[in-house]
This record gives C-alpha cells, sequence and structure tokens, in this order.
C-alpha cells in the first residue's frame, strides 16, 4: 500500500491536504505581490495568515496563506476517496476533490492544479 506526502493544515474549522508535489516553498512571511489567504479564497471569511505556501499557476508563482503552521505527512492511498457526488454537485471552489479519513478524522483533499487566484484579482484576503 502506498501514500501520498501531503501538506496538511487546518482552516475554517477544518483539516485540509494538499499533494506537496504542488508546493514550491513555505514561508512565515508574504514576499509574492500574488498571494489570497486560504480563508478568504475557499471559505469566505477574513483570513490571518501565519504561513504562506508557494503555488503556481498559468500566471506565474503566487502565495497562499495559511491560518496555522502546516506538517509535511504521508496519507495512505488506501485512505483516499473522491467526493461522494451529492458533495461534488454541491463544491463551489473546483480545488475541493476529495476526502482522507485516517484513525478516524475527517481531511478535506484540494486538488493543486486547480487551487489558483481569481483570474480578476492580484491578491484576496489582505493580510
Amino acid at each position: 500500500m502506498g501514500s501520498v506526502t501531503c501538506v496538511c493544515f487546518d482552516a475554517c474549522g477544518y483539516r485540509w491536504a494538499l499533494e506537496a508535489r504542488h508546493v514550491r516553498r513555505i514561508d512565515s512571511t508574504l514576499s509574492l505581490a500574488r498571494h489570497a489567504a486560504f480563508e478568504t479564497l475557499l471559505c469566505d471569511s477574513p483570513g490571518q495568515p501565519t504561513r504562506w505556501l508557494t503555488l503556481v499557476d498559468r500566471q506565474g508563482p503566487w502565495q497562499l496563506g495559511l491560518p496555522s503552521d502546516s506538517v509535511l505527512l504521508p496519507l495512505p492511498s488506501a485512505a483516499l476517496h473522491p467526493l461522494p457526488p451529492l458533495l461534488a454537485a454541491r463544491v463551489r471552489h473546483p480545488a475541493l476533490c476529495g476526502i482522507a479519513v485516517v484513525a478516524q478524522s475527517l481531511t478535506l483533499l484540494l486538488n493543486g492544479a486547480q487551487l489558483r487566484l481569481p483570474a480578476t484579482s492580484g491578491s484576496v484576503g489582505e493580510p
């Protein structure tokens, strides 16, 4: 049985995981003009980032602000599941793609290829 290494963090009252291969860097300070607070981008609430993940989309590098520390964890492949159809039909952000259940704990999975800033904005959720 294999595993997928993920950057895991807590935000908006949930545990989240993003496959580590999509993350270029993890920093404690904002260093790019293009950025978004995770809570603003995915949860429609104001963000107070303390950590910054550097990701890359079609327009280049940008930073995703996390409200907490992150940890690098291998998630067992057998614990990863796509969203059930009822949930998938109601997801507002295309990056939310699945769930992981490890030790009776739920983690929401993000597709790093779908995680991007809105096209009309250079930054979302100023720190």
